[in-house]
């Protein structure tokens, strides 16, 4: 039978495990960004990378950025090649 202090303090910061993988979408119009959006609040990955539509890209970037002070991801790039998501895929 656990003590009353075992009763009354409660662990509240419990190690998760977070997994350890990254996650590139390509393209980011409203797919891409409900798709983006839902890696982060799903904690799905550790890094999220975006790519293509340069014209966009960097604000919509700052903007998952901004959001994810409150999520769990730590790092969130772009770029306008394919580079930004190596090494999920090649572009030959």
């Amino acid at each position: 039978m656990a003590s009353l202090r075992d009763q009354l303090i409660v662990n509240l910061l419990m190690e998760e495990q977070t997994p350890q993988n990254k996650i590139t979408v390509v393209g980011v119009g409203a797919v891409g960004i409900a798709c983006a959006i839902i890696i982060l609040m799903k904690d799905l990955a550790d890094e999220l990378a975006l790519d293509v539509m340069e014209d966009k890209l960097k604000g919509e970037m700052m903007d998952l950025q901004h959001g994810n002070l409150f999520l769990k991801t730590p790092k969130i790039v772009s770029g306008k090649d394919y580079s930004a998501g190596a090494p999920n895929f090649h572009h030959d």
